[in-house]
């Protein structure tokens, strides 16, 4: 069954908890090789950013298949990155990855690579009732309930 919510309260409870979390579970897959790892992130909405060194497996994969998950607690999402080369033309991100990071100094120089992650599609599981996941389908602009049996 499916029940449809309010997209911008959907939208700052998902940015609220990015916000919340120190790190994110970051999967990258290419040439049948899947990979998880924790990453440090700030972001701005729903748009997530980190660095990374540019010759990183991240960076490797990313350039073969940009299609990449996230996860943090009972949040899912769907998402395609881009690698934006150095920070520099980003003061978002210079000015907000030291504030919520700053036993990490300068880890994004010249030889880091800033990578933008863009959701498509975020579930966050919750229980109301019984079980269900609020979906954001970010591109489309809706938001709805699925309650699972």
């Amino acid at each position: 069954m499916r029940e449809e919510l309010n997209f911008n309260e959907l939208y700052n409870e998902i940015q609220e908890k990015l916000k919340a979390e120190q790190t994110i579970i970051f999967a990258t897959c290419a040439d049948d090789k899947v990979t998880a790892r924790t990453v440090c992130h700030i972001n701005d909405g729903l748009t997530v950013m980190f660095s990374t060194g540019e010759n990183s497996e991240k960076i490797r994969q990313i350039k073969k298949n940009p299609n990449i998950a996230l996860a943090i607690g009972d949040l899912r999402v769907e998402a395609v990155a881009e690698i934006v080369g150095n920070a520099e033309g980003y003061p978002f991100f210079l000015e907000e990855y030291p504030k919520k990071f700053p036993h990490l100094g300068g880890l994004y120089g010249s030889d880091y690579f800033l990578v933008i992650i863009k959701p498509t599609k975020i579930l966050l599981f919750k229980y109301i009732n019984g079980p269900c996941e609020d979906v954001l389908e970010v591109d489309k602009k809706v938001a709805y309930r699925i309650l699972h049996d």
